[in-house]
């Protein structure tokens, strides 16, 4: 589900059913109510949109009157992805000073009126589609979106206004440190540009995920499990990527799922709700095809000596040095986010996890392309000694 389609849905089953692709089972409303509501409890409900959308479809779900509202208590087993991951170039949406809200000239476009050929654009011909100003149909790409409707969107904060520089008397025009031979820096330039969509990712997290557990975290839902991704690239990317982007290993896309694997473990570590979280099931995937034929991780090793990366032979100069490069960045994540500041306040943060290794079956149609690993974390079993001192307390 897109983020336009936000303003055509309705609360109702036959919709939900549509959203979910559960085509075949529109035959009639009775038939769609009850599919709906077995769906809920006895499967997993795959969810494909950004996190914003899906809380906006849950809420209005949640304030429908009658038999909707109690729909989302029936929802026990969730999984996650976002198949169309916008381009955070272009996040947060904006306009330049000045453009009127109802224009329909984004604010990527040159000022300029350039006459674009649609016949030299991919897959046009094939798709007989050639308005690229479509902004509803089918083959609109939510990358570039220019929000006329601003309830499609979070609440952005705006940004600082620029301060105007004050030109010295002696220097009227600012050329004093101006240094026309200095040869430009690509290094610092892409650099900075990794830094500046660092920040585009933190603030999707700060203004959709964040939110999104929040409300999982409601007495609304009685979510028992949550699947979702991680993944791990190959050597080379591994080698190129610590070179070009210090402190970035990881893609964008790969690091967003991090943070949503840290908003899912800190909610089953430590929420209070009952019925709470139950596991939180990581599906460990190759980031593409170069990632399943030469993998920077050895998922055998992984299964056997599990994720936690917590050992001394597990540090620098070891087999294991880089190796599970997604868990690492949860782990920090996870320590960052305790409530004691940094202090786990049992050992691995009273979670414990299960590993397995899933050797590729050769079969693409489900969608893998490679060895994968499979991780369950649940809440650990309280010890022994710690519930003997509680009975004799």
């Amino acid at each position: 589900m897109e983020r336009r389609s936000l303003k055509y849905f309705q609360p109702t089953a036959p919709a939900m059913l549509l959203v979910l692709h559960h085509q075949s089972l529109l035959l009639n409303r009775q038939i769609a109510h009850e599919a709906l509501e077995l769906l809920f409890k006895k499967h997993t409900v795959f969810f494909s949109c950004g996190p914003f959308v899906l809380k906006t479809l849950l809420q209005r779900i949640e304030r429908h009157n009658g038999p909707a509202s109690q729909w989302l208590k029936s929802i026990k087993a969730i999984e996650l992805d976002w198949l169309t991951f916008p381009n955070l170039s272009c996040y947060p949406p904006g306009r330049e000073p000045g453009r009127e809200p109802g224009s329909d000239a984004g604010y990527w476009e040159p000022e300029d009126q350039v006459e674009v050929d649609v016949d030299y654009l991919g897959s046009a011909p094939e798709n007989r589609h050639y308005d690229e100003y479509d902004h509803e149909g089918y083959h609109y790409d939510d990358d570039f979106y220019d929000p006329s409707d601003l309830s499609l969107y979070p609440f952005f904060p705006s940004p600082p206004a620029a301060q105007p520089q004050v030109s010295s008397a002696d220097d009227p025009y600012g050329l004093a440190n101006h240094n026309p031979y200095r040869a430009p820096s690509p290094d610092i330039d892409r650099h900075a540009s990794a830094q500046d969509m660092a920040t585009k990712l933190d603030l999707l997290v700060s203004l959709e995920l964040t939110p999104l557990f929040d409300y999982f975290d409601s007495p609304t839902f009685h979510i028992a499990s949550i699947t979702l991704p991680l993944y791990f690239i190959s050597k080379q990317s591994r080698r190129d990527r610590s070179l070009t982007r210090p402190g970035h290993t990881l893609p964008l896309q790969a690091r967003y799922w991090v943070h949503v694997c840290i908003h899912a473990l800190h909610l089953l570590a430590f929420s209070t709700k009952e019925p709470s979280l139950q596991q939180v099931c990581v599906k460990y995937l190759p980031w593409d095809i170069w990632a399943s034929v030469d993998p920077a991780d050895d998922l055998a090793r992984m299964a056997d000596q599990g994720v936690w990366f917590d050992r001394p032979q597990d540090g620098v100069g070891s087999d294991r040095e880089g190796e599970g490069a997604a868990f690492r960045a949860v782990w920090a994540g996870m320590l960052a986010k305790v409530p004691d500041g940094g202090q786990a306040p049992r050992q691995r943060m009273g979670l414990e996890a299960s590993s397995k290794f899933l050797p590729w079956d050769g079969n693409v149609d489900h969608g893998s392309v490679g060895d994968e690993l499979e991780v369950i974390f649940t809440r650990a079993a309280p010890s022994l000694s710690s519930s003997s001192v509680s009975k004799s307390g």
